[in-house]
């Protein structure tokens, strides 16, 4: 409600959510109201302390490649729950602020969620 405002539970809403925790995916996806559509993508790691880049070589670039579609993803939101101690949620809230914000005439909010917190 929080994010969204006026209009929460009844106008269609298009949030991205930045987590590379597939359980804080799942958690947003199952409280959400039949009006929200949630985008996410990108790699998640179930493993506590399991960093993006300890299978790079290993999966042959796969992580980097739903990276950039994540960054493709996320411009098709105007709402973003993202954590801007991470380097990947300030990248996504730059693209908010200089492409997406003006040119729907300031229409994106985004909420800073602390890490771990759902």
């Amino acid at each position: 409600k929080e994010i969204i405002g006026e209009g929460w539970d009844i106008h269609p809403q298009h949030i991205y959510v930045a987590s590379e925790d597939g359980r804080a995916l799942t958690e947003y996806e199952s409280r959400r109201p039949p009006n929200w559509k949630i985008y996410s993508s990108g790699p998640t790691f179930d493993e506590p302390g399991r960093a993006p880049t300890s299978n790079a070589q290993a999966n042959e670039g796969q992580d980097g490649l739903e990276a950039m579609a994540a960054l493709l993803i996320a411009l098709e939101a105007d709402r973003y729950v993202l954590t801007t101690q991470s380097n990947w949620s300030r990248l996504i809230n730059e693209l908010r602020k200089s492409i997406i914000h003006p040119r729907c005439g300031e229409c994106t909010r985004m909420i800073d969620v602390a890490p771990g917190e759902w």
